[in-house]
Formats: C-alpha cells, sequence, structure tokens
C-alpha cells in the first residue's frame, strides 16, 4: 500500500515534497493533519522526507493561505450554487450542515460588538473547535462557522489561523514524542476521513430518502381527500 502511493506521489510531484504538503494542507478535511504526517513518512519520500517542525511548517503555511479566499468568497459562491439546477440542492446540504455545526457554537448569527463578552465567546470557541486536531474541525469547517456566527472578516482569518497555528503543534509534538506513530497516523487519518466521508453520504441520502417519503405521503394524503370531497 506503501508503495502503491508513494509511485503515486512521486509520479505527481517527483521529490518536490514542499510543493506536495502545501497543496495536500489545502485540501478540505486533510489539511495540516494529514499533510504533516504526509510529509515526514520516509515510506512515501525515502531520503525526501521532510522534519518534523519544517513539515509543519509547510503544512502550517498551505492551510492558512486558503483561510482569507474562504471567507470572502463562500457565501456568494454558496448563493450562486443554490440558484443553479444542479447543485442547488447539494449547496443547501452543506450550508444546513454548517449552520448546523455553527449553532452548536452559537445559536445566534446576528454579528456581536467588538471586544463585548459575546464576541469572545464566539471568538474562543471558533478558535478551539479548530485548535482541536480532528477532521472536519479544521480551517475550512472553522472558517465557514465563523462566517456563519457573524465574526468579521479580520477577526476570523486570525481566530482560524491562531487555532490552526495550535493544532499544528499538537500534532507535530505528538510525533515528536512517539515517532513510532509517523508511520501509521497519516493511514489513521485517511481511514477516519473516510468513514466520516462515509458517514455523511449515508445520512444525506438517508435524510433525502425520509423527505422524500414523506413529500409521497403527503400527497397521497391530499389525494384521498380530494377523492373524498368529490
Amino acid at each position: 500500500m506503501t508503495e502503491f502511493l508513494s509511485n503515486i506521489f512521486v509520479g505527481i510531484f517527483g521529490d518536490n515534497v514542499v510543493l506536495a504538503t502545501i497543496l495536500i494542507a489545502m485540501v478540505p478535511i486533510i489539511e495540516l493533519r494529514g499533510a504533516i504526517p504526509f510529509a515526514t513518512n520516509t515510506g512515501f519520500w525515502g531520503v525526501n522526507a521532510l522534519s518534523n517542525w519544517v513539515a509543519m511548517g509547510w503544512s502550517l503555511l498551505g492551510s492558512s493561505l486558503i483561510v482569507p479566499i474562504i471567507a470572502i468568497v463562500f457565501v456568494p459562491v454558496m448563493n450562486w450554487l443554490k440558484k443553479t439546477k444542479l447543485f442547488g440542492k447539494l449547496a443547501s446540504a452543506i450550508e444546513n450542515r454548517i449552520k448546523s455545526k455553527s449553532e452548536k457554537i452559537e445559536g445566534s448569527e446576528e454579528k456581536s460588538k467588538h471586544f463585548s463578552k459575546a464576541w469572545w465567546k464566539k471568538v474562543l470557541a471558533v478558535f478551539l473547535f479548530v485548535a482541536v486536531p480532528l477532521p472536519l474541525t479544521g480551517v475550512w469547517t472553522g472558517t465557514l462557522v465563523a462566517v456563519f456566527i457573524g465574526l468579521d472578516y479580520l477577526t476570523t482569518c486570525i481566530t482560524v489561523i491562531t487555532g490552526n497555528v495550535i493544532a499544528a503543534l499538537l500534532i507535530s509534538l505528538i510525533l515528536q514524542f512517539f515517532p513510532a506513530l509517523n508511520d501509521w497516523l497519516f493511514y489513521i487519518f485517511i481511514a477516519i476521513v473516510l468513514l466520516v466521508v462515509l458517514y455523511e453520504l449515508v445520512r444525506y441520502f438517508v435524510n433525502k430518502k425520509k423527505k422524500t417519503k414523506e413529500i409521497t405521503t403527503e400527497s397521497q394524503e391530499e389525494s384521498k381527500e380530494e377523492n373524498l370531497e368529490k
């Protein structure tokens, strides 16, 4: 498995581990949580593998670069997608999912005054959310949650990137003190990502089927009422 993946990565990036690390760190869900063990894995890169702290630096750069972009483009892009026939339902499902996560952090989406108690509560919640190095708590989701709960652009970027730094340090420290995990952490993380994606897909289709069934039942009941009236 390692050799197979190594051949793929080498075929795409050659021995440019830095470029591969930056790009992998930009990918949703994987981000620096997967990019750090990816870059330090000697099974993939051999002698070209990066050291723990160098990998952290490049992974942090890649995952942080996209934060200001997401904060700007997400809302207008989602609004446009919701108007399209092809992606409308998917865009609405993604938006609802992000809203459900943001409601767990802060029920109100209204903007709070800077440095008020409510404002600090939102900032701390987003910071802790991103700082925990788990799948689906990275800069992508963290930025979207910050936007939905009403944090302004600059606050969103600073809060998410700061949380991202803490997550990077935690992962690097784990690899530093438990180097035996280095060759396995990337696979463990990918397995978790696949399970999460599978869960979300199953959940989406189950909910979709449930809604379809409810609509069908309502239509049947309406037809019965119309027949009885006749």
